[in-house]
């Protein structure tokens, strides 16, 4: 039900994500699945960051001695391709509905899949929840969220509580599931429209 990656594994994804993007291999989203971009204001703050560390590099770069140029020029060439590798992860992990699964994601910090005949409703529920990632929702024993920043503002209900493993080796019984969505009204209709075709 649930996939929360380790650090090998998440630099992988955001390694393929930018191939992905440099060589613009298509979406491949399957006929009948809707698409759901996320995490707008993560990307927002990504982006910015990203690209005011270019010209910064080259600022550093001109004040550091020649020795230490080339090191300097790796961790900054790292960081930039890192910051491009989340961006292109959350681009191409978008939330995906379909007849048969609804799939939450995150990007590159894992996700939640879950079929779709389990996924009674969702509805607009603007919130923070602290930390990134699929976790615990403080105050609420069967909700989990599913984001990359701490900014949620949908909830999605289950017709029953399913089991999630979270990572930490502990399954939680889960009948609620918070989340990003860049548009609200397009997960909704997703749902909707998908249990017509059930």
């Amino acid at each position: 039900m649930t996939s929360k990656p380790r650090m090998g594994h998440r630099a992988g994804i955001l390694a393929r994500a930018l191939l992905a993007v440099i060589t613009r291999r298509p979406l491949g989203t399957p006929p009948g699945t809707t698409a759901i971009r996320h995490s707008s204001e993560v990307r927002s703050m990504v982006m910015v960051l990203t690209l005011a560390e270019i010209p910064l590099a080259f600022l550093v770069s001109g004040i550091l001695p020649p020795a230490g140029r080339i090191p300097h020029a790796v961790l900054e060439l790292a960081l930039i391709l890192t910051g491009f590798g989340v961006l292109a992860a959350m681009a191409r992990n978008p939330h995906t509905v379909s007849a048969d699964r609804v799939a939450l994601r995150t990007g590159f910090m894992g996700g939640l899949e879950l079929p779709r005949p389990m996924v009674r409703s969702a509805n607009q529920a603007m919130r923070t929840i602290e930390g990134r990632g699929l976790r615990r929702v403080p105050n609420e024993a069967s909700a989990v969220a599913c984001s990359i920043g701490s900014s949620v503002n949908m909830r999605v209900l289950l017709e029953e509580p399913v089991p999630v493993e979270l990572g930490d080796g502990q399954s939680l019984d889960v009948d609620t599931v918070y989340i990003s969505a860049d548009s609200p009204e397009a997960i909704t209709r997703a749902l909707k429209n998908s249990a017509v075709h059930q």
